[in-house]
């Protein structure tokens, strides 16, 4: 059995290679121009549902409420697995990922991260406040944007979530934008962040929940909406793992 793991998280890992390969062109002429980056996002979309499907990891999205196209949400989520990564991108909107500046590093995949989505060094101040402008900016021009509010792969206790970080809500209460939650129910089952890179059977299961609106334009209403979100995730985290509710 680990051999045949061992062997189908090799193949895995290779299918994700062969189409950043056959996806680097294009996505390198696209991200020349922030007015292409609806196209690139629209490629990535399709990019990760060609992932899963050849990867043979079947996939289900729970829609609460399908999101409107015509809205900008700040999609928030739970963050236990690299694979939620491409997962968010099965969700069929328009979005910017809002991340590390690590991922920026990556040779040649580093530059097209940071030209068509948006990086942030948490450890620098003004890396901070830069980037929460090209958030709003891009909010602005029209594009959603997708953040991981634990601020990475840091939980000690899947499925139990870390208290999330001000950033995305922020951007919510400033910009009046609507938080869109969703639960990756069981990739921390899929594919445990323990340092092996082992992909494991099983159906990823997404949950796409109602998006919650800001009520307020104070610091208060930041506090208020990131309990809200929390709440939303960690219930549906626990209520799926048989979980005593709990921050």
């Amino acid at each position: 059995m680990k051999i045949l793991t061992r062997l189908y998280s090799l193949y895995i890992i290779a299918v994700f290679i062969s189409l950043f390969v056959v996806f680097l062109v294009p996505f390198l002429i696209i991200a020349q121009r922030n007015s292409w980056h609806f196209l690139a996002l629209k490629i990535n979309y399709y990019w990760a549902k060609l992932f899963f499907k050849l990867s043979f990891i079947p996939y289900q999205i729970i829609y609460h409420t399908k999101p409107k196209k015509d809205q900008r949400y700040i999609l928030c989520g739970n963050h236990f697995s690299f694979i939620d990564i491409p997962a968010m991108g099965l969700i069929p909107l328009s979005f910017k990922f809002y991340g590390k500046s690590s991922l920026a590093t990556i040779p040649v995949f580093g530059y097209m991260y940071r030209k068509i989505h948006i990086t942030v060094n948490r450890a620098s101040l003004r890396s901070k406040r830069d980037s929460f402008e090209k958030a709003k900016e891009a909010l602005d021009y029209g594009f959603n944007l997708a953040m991981f509010p634990e601020g990475g792969i840091i939980a000690k206790s899947p499925p139990t979530m870390e208290p999330f970080k001000d950033g995305a809500f922020q951007l919510a209460v400033q910009k009046q934008v609507a938080i869109l939650p969703i639960t990756f129910i069981n990739n921390h089952q899929i594919l445990p962040d323990d340092n092996r890179y082992l992909f494991h059977r099983g159906v990823c299961k997404i949950v796409v929940h109602d998006p919650v609106f800001p009520n307020g334009t104070n610091n208060k209403e930041v506090d208020e909406l990131k309990h809200r979100v929390y709440e939303i995730i960690q219930t549906e985290l626990n209520n799926a793992n048989n979980l005593h509710a709990g921050r």
